[in-house]
């Protein structure tokens, strides 16, 4: 394992360098998530199969409502809620 130097900036940016971009096909807008792991820190890219992956599993079955149906509902319940006091 090739061990590559950054510099973390003032606004805590860090530059991913050149070659590990190319070899893992990362491009600019890339989505990735940090998680903290036994004191290092990992940086994971979310590939478009992800993604799709947690799209699909999100999407109702047929004749469900979707999560954003049922979290608009809530959320118009507690606006009513609110509105009686």
């Amino acid at each position: 394992m090739k061990a590559y130097r950054t510099v973390v900036s003032a606004k805590g940016q860090v530059v991913i360098p050149a070659a590990l971009r190319k070899q893992l096909g990362l491009k600019q807008g890339t989505p990735a998530t940090w998680c903290e792991e036994r004191g290092s820190l990992k940086l994971t890219p979310m590939r478009e199969r992800v993604i799709d992956e947690v799209v699909g599993c999100l999407r109702p079955t047929e004749g469900e409502p979707s999560m954003f149906d049922e979290l608009f509902a809530e959320r118009q319940r507690e606006r009513h809620r609110e509105d009686k006091r």
